[in-house]
């Protein structure tokens, strides 16, 4: 549907590609119409309706397992539990190699991380992103996704959540070689390897590995 309305095949409707879309369904609507529609669906206010922003307007808001997975990413950035996190946080912790425009060759790393943290930078001076932006990105994130296990498997993999089972275990979590009191050792896995210590290296008995 949104293909067919899409005549210049840019990804996205420009109002006058609305207009003819809809007049081709038999809606003849007004120029002001057009425009009220325009602005419902265009969230991020560049005057067009994108594809994300289309399927999140039809399919509408984050089922409850995906709201709680934003909010498992949200939590792990808040470092000090003040229910708020710094653009800084985000820029620092945001692993894009598991991003679906990555992995599929649209985008290269640097696009999609300046792309993500344009969001925010562009709109933010007080370089607070609160639980309900942070939720907001990924509605339109998740319009694309279809399914619940791969939103998951890409939370999990981009903010390194420890966690899930079969195809929706993280594969990217940190892991580090403990020296026991003994002398032993052996490689566990740290839950959340965010941590600023952590990835310092930092904390007796541990050093980080590759496995």
């Amino acid at each position: 549907m949104f293909k067919a309305m899409d005549r210049n095949g840019n990804n996205s409707l420009s109002p006058v590609e609305f207009k003819y879309a809809m007049r081709d369904y038999g809606l003849n609507l007004s120029e002001i119409e057009v425009t009220q529609i325009v602005k419902y669906f265009d969230t991020n206010k560049d005057g067009q309706i994108s594809f994300d922003e289309f399927l999140r307007a039809i399919r509408g808001d984050l089922n409850e397992r995906r709201t709680d997975m934003v909010h498992q990413a949200y939590r792990v950035l808040d470092k000090d539990g003040s229910g708020q996190v710094t653009i800084d946080d985000i820029r620092i912790a945001y692993d894009v190699s598991f991003h679906p425009d990555f992995q599929s060759g649209h985008k290269t790393a640097d696009e999609i991380l300046s792309d993500f943290m344009s969001l925010w930078e562009t709109h933010k001076r007080d370089h607070i992103v609160t639980i309900e932006e942070f939720e907001d990105y990924y509605k339109d994130i998740s319009a694309s996704i279809d399914s619940d296990d791969y939103f998951e498997l890409m939370i999990r993999n981009a903010w390194h959540i420890a966690g899930g089972e079969g195809q929706m275990a993280n594969t990217t979590i940190k892991r580090v070689l403990k020296t026991n009191p003994d002398g032993s050792q052996e490689v566990v896995m740290v839950e959340n390897d965010l941590d600023r210590k952590v990835r310092a290296g930092a904390g007796p008995g541990y050093a980080g590995i590759e496995v």
